[in-house]
């Protein structure tokens, strides 16, 4: 009774309800009847919620619509019809609505009786203080249709714009005009234009002149409806130069283009290391060309891979011809020889083999090859040249040598760089070198550590140079450092096109010979030196010696006439006494300058330490130096070593010195320098004075005569220098000197014995 009560109740209101939806122009005479027919016949559902949101009017279009009658859903919560994961948001449009607001109230999802989950879109209006109504008024209808069909749209076009904008590459769209429309954010890295500095610009714009062409024949193609890829090149914003490689395909809309998408990628650096690829692989291709040797290359299944032009007209054959061919079936009579065996045994490794074959008609004419193949995991490359002429040679040679080993004299055979090829045993006797040290070398190599003449070496190459036979006289050295002079007879050869090949050089020992020479010459200049002394020994005797002997002899005659007693007679006997003293003087002189001689070829040498010498001929002056107030410089380095005769090193030393302190200017402080430094033959002793110093070409040619004075004011003999060059000879050495007038003098002497 109770449940009919409300039931009533409830149609009665929602007759008001539907008294309320029908325009106030609808006749008012209708019955429940006709709202009723109305309301059934929409395909919108007309329902009243209370503020639980419990259905108090259900339009009878619920059962056409979601298959529930009205009475089914009377008094039931709406919320338990709609999908969980809406609910939130109604229950939120509900309270809205009922606060007063008018929420957008998004589609939901609604389970009709059948369980199939419906869209379904509502307004909700608030006519709770409409004394006639007193519910919130739900106008419903079914959107499943339109709103899946919306969903995917937006699901295809939210791929299409993650597709567009969050493309790793460049994606850019176009108009058929060529405008730039719409582009990614990659565009801006590409060419450093944003989507808004392109509105105005067509493709054109930013395509480089060169690449113009083609980019207009991409446009025109995909105009017409093919999509394709271009690679072009573009300016950017900031003048750089890119290559870039752009898909275009058309964009269709009503069956016609009405635009161009296109994706871009920078491949610059690819283009650039392809074309330095190219230009490696070209440089390559011209330096493998450049090699006059024949060259291929084969890859694991034997196929030739490159072919150079040498190998083509070596195998009298065109390179399209052989290359891509498989070697052993295109040259079946290889497959016998030995670069078939060494081939298959090297295949596959990272090895290199170097071997020589000879053939008769394998090849397009009887040769002997020299080999060079190198292995790789990918393949074989193989470099031959044809060694024919030069094994021909070398049998020749070969004969040769027979003869030529057999002869006493050394016989060479050089290369056109002078470089050894073979020599003969006699050779070998000659320098004591082995035939294996000498091949591939030149001669000179052979004596460049010992000083060899470096004349005769530049006339030897200047000979040589001119290709034509000459003969020359040249110092060598043995293997075990001994002097070798040789005469040398080299003959050049050459091939029949008129190049040179080889050299013949026969050496003859004249050793003998030169050492005669030598020694004759040394017996020249003995005698030269002897005819010298022996003049200066005549000069002596005749002014040095004459002038006493002849006061002597008058004064003994004249003692011999005077009374003992007479004053006169003591006065001739005192300068008898004199003339004796002056002979005795010259005689002494002449011994001592004798026994320098003799006893500088007989005298045992020692090692002497050159600045230990020093020390103690400075030190014989100890007394004299600080009265004339000299700085004494010496520069001797304590290693210096001498083979020597010590005494005679402390006399010249000490003769010089004496003269440096002698001769000093009265108008300065005297500066003496003592200085030894090494040189190629031994070492040289320099004593340098500030003193008073003398003309050279005055005096130069007295400078070291016995008895030559050059300074009449300072008392001396006029031997020292005399004695100092004497010796400085007696030890195998040379003094030269320098000398001004006021400014001093230098003297240099040269000694040429071993140094240590």
């Amino acid at each position: 009774m109770i449940l009919q009560t409300e039931t009533l109740s409830i149609l009665e209101n929602n007759f008001k309800a539907l008294q309320l939806i029908i325009p106030p122009s609808a006749p008012d005479t209708h019955s429940l009847e006709f709202y009723r027919s109305i309301i059934s016949k929409s395909k919108d559902l007309i329902s009243v919620l209370d503020t639980e949101g419990r259905y108090i009017f259900v339009g009878e279009s619920a059962q056409q619509i979601y298959g529930y009658k009205p009475v089914e859903l009377l008094g039931k919560r709406c919320l338990s019809f709609i999908h969980p994961d809406d609910q939130p948001i109604i229950q939120q449009c509900i309270q809205t609505v009922v606060a007063g607001g008018q929420p957008q109230v998004p589609p939901f999802r609604y389970r009709v009786k059948s369980g199939e989950w419906r869209w379904v879109q509502s307004e909700a209006t608030n006519l709770l203080d409409d004394p006639n109504v007193q519910g919130i008024l739900i106008n419903s209808k079914d959107v499943t249709e339109p709103y899946l069909t919306s969903f995917e749209r937006d699901h295809h076009q939210a791929y299409y714009r993650s597709l567009f904008f969050e493309h790793p590459d460049t994606v850019f769209t176009l108009s058929i005009e060529g405008t730039f429309q719409h582009s990614n954010q990659h565009m801006e890295t590409l060419t450093g234009y944003s989507e808004a500095d392109l509105e105005t610009f067509k493709y054109i714009d930013i395509v480089h002149p060169d690449s113009l062409p083609s980019a207009n024949m991409a446009f025109a193609r995909v105009l017409e409806g093919e999509a394709h890829t271009v690679e072009i090149k573009i300016v950017t914003k900031d003048k750089t130069e890119k290559y870039i490689s752009v898909s275009v395909m058309p964009v269709y809309f009503g069956g016609k283009v009405k635009g161009i998408q296109g994706i871009a990628r920078d491949i610059t650096q690819a283009t650039e290391a392809q074309a330095l690829i190219k230009e490696q692989a070209q440089q390559l291709n011209n330096i493998l060309e450049s090699i006059t040797e024949p060259l291929f290359a084969l890859d694991s299944s034997w196929c030739f891979t490159y072919v150079s032009s040498a190998f083509a007209n070596f195998m009298q054959r065109t390179r399209e011809e052989i290359t891509g061919r498989e070697i052993w079936s295109l040259f079946p009579k290889l497959s016998p020889t030995r670069l078939y065996k060494v081939c298959h045994e090297i295949a596959g490794k990272t090895t290199s083999v170097h071997f020589e074959e000879s053939y008769q008609d394998t090849y397009p004419i009887s040769c002997t090859l020299n080999y060079t193949l190198y292995s790789t995991s990918q393949g074989i490359t193989v470099q031959f040249s044809d060694v024919t002429e030069q094994k021909h040679t070398q049998r020749e040679l070969e004969k040769l040598s027979l003869v030529a080993s057999k002869t006493i004299n050394g016989i060479m055979i050089l290369d056109p760089d002078t470089n050894i090829e073979w020599v003969n045993d006699g050779f070998c006797r000659l320098t004591g070198y082995t035939r294996e040290e000498v091949i591939g070398i030149s001669p000179k190599q052979l004596y460049a550590d010992l000083q060899a003449d470096d004349t005769l070496t530049t006339l030897f190459e200047q000979k040589y140079k001119s290709m034509k036979p000459f003969s020359l006289e040249t110092l060598g050295y043995k293997k075990n450092k001994e002097q070798l002079w040789c005469y040398s007879d080299v003959t050049p050869i050459f091939n029949k096109e008129g190049e040179l090949t080889n050299y013949i050089v026969i050496e003859t020992d004249i050793t003998e010979k030169k050492e005669a020479e030598a020694k004759l010459l040394k017996l020249t200049d003995d005698l030269y030196k002897q005819n010298r002394d022996l003049q200066q020994f005549t000069y002596i005797i005749s002014h040095n010696l004459r002038a006493p002997v002849a006061n002597a002899l008058g004064l003994a005659n004249l003692v011999q006439k005077l009374p003992k007693n007479e004053p006169t007679f003591a006065s001739a006997l005192e300068k008898l006494h004199t003339s004796v003293n002056q002979l005795d003087a010259v005689i002494k002189d002449i011994n001592h300058v004798l026994s320098i001689r003799d006893s500088g070829r007989t005298a045992s040498r020692e090692l002497v330490n050159l600045k230990q010498v020093c020390e103690e001929v400075l030190e014989s002056f100890v007394e004299e130096i600080p009265p004339y107030a000299a700085t004494v410089t010496v520069d001797i380095a304590p290693d210096h070593n001498l083979l020597s005769i010590k005494s005679y090193l402390f006399s010249i030393l000490h003769n010089l010195v004496s003269n440096s302190l002698k001769y000093k200017s009265n108008d300065r402080k005297l500066k003496l320098t003592i200085q030894v430094v090494p040189d190629d033959r031994g070492y040289i002793i320099t004593v340098s004075d500030n003193g008073l110093g003398f003309d050279l070409k005055m005096v130069g040619h007295q400078m070291f005569q016995l008895y030559k004075r050059f300074h009449p004011l300072v008392h001396g003999k006029g031997i020292g220098l005399f004695l100092v060059k004497t010796q400085v000879e007696a030890l195998g050495g040379k003094i030269t000197v320098e000398s001004a007038p006021d400014e001093g003098s230098t003297f240099k002497i040269y000694l040429g014995a071993k140094h240590v």
